[in-house]
């Protein structure tokens, strides 16, 4: 049998994930932040659907799990980091300030790899995840340097998003995000209302960039909508960071 004839529809959604990741990889080379971010968002989405597609419709094949993983690996472990490394290892910045950026993507590419590798390993088995999900590290990585990263400038079209620089907020997150991949805490999966926010939260820091087609002629109102609609998806992602942990703490206790 022909490789391609035991290609299940859910390997097309992983498939466009990695491929997704890839393209925002180029964006980011050519420092196009702002088109890379909204890619790896898209990305996000098409990892939140194999899942579901390959629960409704089965699979061919076992090797689902390690496409998935390897596709993950590109979009919310390589992407980001190189993302961070673009942004804030600059000409324009000391040299303890670039040592820190680098410092901060390699940490999220290698807890990023880790985290997956784990998971392949067997983590998928249970119904809570060991250590934070490396899409949930990448979305917040995306969001911080969406509102706090790129510089303002009428150029630069991240100029809608952007609130202010604020390097040592982003690369603090990056650390953190970046322990908390390794750790062994405990995170919920996204499923009932969980799976609720999670869409509403994508679907809110997807808005801005379907929106600017419509709104791009005002551009006071552009900016104040994306910022808004940043700014209540990063706190939505948030409230998972910190908050996941002690929901699966005292879920474990109930059930105890």
């Amino acid at each position: 049998m022909a490789p391609w004839t035991r290609v299940s529809p859910a390997d097309l959604f992983t498939l466009a994930n990695g491929v997704l990741g890839f393209i925002a990889i180029t964006y980011i080379l050519d420092s196009k932040f702002l088109g890379a971010t909204g890619l790896l968002l898209l990305s996000m989405v098409m990892d939140g659907l194999d899942g579901y597609i390959a629960r409704r419709f089965g699979s061919k094949h076992s090797r689902g799990q390690v496409l998935d993983s390897i596709s993950d690996s590109i979009s919310f472990a390589f992407a980001p980091a190189l993302l961070i490394y673009a942004e804030f290892h600059t000409p324009s910045s000391s040299s303890a300030e670039n040592a820190v950026a680098l410092i901060c993507a390699i940490a999220i590419l290698a807890t990023g790899l880790f985290r997956l590798a784990r998971f392949s390993a067997g983590g998928y088995q249970l119904s809570y995840f060991v250590g934070m999900p490396a899409p949930a590290a990448a979305l917040i990585i995306l969001l911080l340097c969406l509102l706090f990263g790129t510089v303002d400038g009428a150029e630069d079209p991240s100029y809608y998003f952007t609130i202010d620089r604020i390097s040592p907020l982003v690369l603090g997150f990056g650390f953190l995000v970046s322990v908390l991949m390794a750790s062994e805490v405990s995170y919920p999966k996204a499923q009932g209302k969980m799976a609720l926010a999670t869409g509403i939260g994508l679907l809110l820091a997807l808005l801005p960039f379907s929106a600017g087609l419509a709104l791009v002629s005002n551009q006071s109102l552009y900016t104040a909508f994306s910022r808004t609609a940043t700014s209540i998806a990063l706190a939505l992602a948030l409230v998972y960071v910190f908050g996941g942990p002690v929901y699966e703490k005292l879920k474990g206790s109930k059930s105890g």
